[in-house]
């Protein structure tokens, strides 16, 4: 990473993944096993039912993965995270053309170029690498695998994701999330993609170097 270049972020999904990837992987495991898609019936209710709650979503979104997910060693977990990860990566309708294009402009122009999820690391490592951007760097969510539950150790997600930028000022961020609120404060400029009238009224309210992007 060059000293002095600018630092541009990108959240992923909505943003450059047109699909949801770790819900995508989750509601994949979920479906595999009637007891498991049984036990994250509630927290999957609750998630799209209070998806206008943002605080309650991190809480809601470890409850979905633990139920989806706990019973699998880590070497399952890492299979099912390359198979999904490459499965999307190379699937050009998964892909938001304007939002990768804008990556490869910035990362042709010299920019330190990060993107920032709540996507578990290896599955949107993954991805992004099956999408021919190996060059980006990835701040994501990290997990462990334990005999019986999965654990969260950092929880990239809402206000878990302002730890990834303490060390520098962040030069333009890209997302489409009122979970993201927090990391675009900390921006010099903020590109709200696709936002509801809603969404763009609260990211107004709160960010005075704004943008708003329809992207297809």
């Amino acid at each position: 990473m060059p000293d002095g270049s600018p630092l541009v972020v990108f959240d992923l999904d909505g943003v450059i993944a047109r699909t949801d990837t770790m819900a995508f992987l989750l509601q994949k495991q979920l479906l595999s096993h009637p007891l498991r898609a049984i036990a994250g019936a509630l927290p999957a209710v609750a998630w799209f039912a209070l998806h206008r709650y943002p605080r309650a979503r991190p809480l809601l979104s470890r409850t979905l993965g633990r139920a989806a997910l706990s019973g699998l060693t880590a070497d399952q977990y890492r299979a099912l995270a390359v198979r999904v990860g490459t499965s999307l990566g190379t699937d050009p309708d998964c892909h938001i053309p304007e939002g990768v294009a804008a990556i490869r402009r910035h990362l042709l122009a010299g920019d330190d170029v990060v993107v920032t999820t709540g996507t578990e690391a290896l599955l949107s490592r993954t991805f992004l690498d099956s999408m021919g951007l190996s060059d980006v760097r990835l701040i994501a969510t990290t997990i462990r695998f334990g005999p019986r539950m999965v654990h969260y150790e950092n929880h990239n997600l809402g206000p878990g994701k302002v730890g990834g930028f303490v060390d520098r000022d962040i030069d333009l961020f890209y997302t489409d999330s009122e979970l993201d609120l927090p990391v675009a404060r900390l921006s010099r400029h903020t590109v709200l993609v696709n936002p509801s009238p809603r969404l763009a009224g609260r990211f107004r309210s709160q960010i005075p170097s704004l943008e708003i992007v329809r992207w297809a």
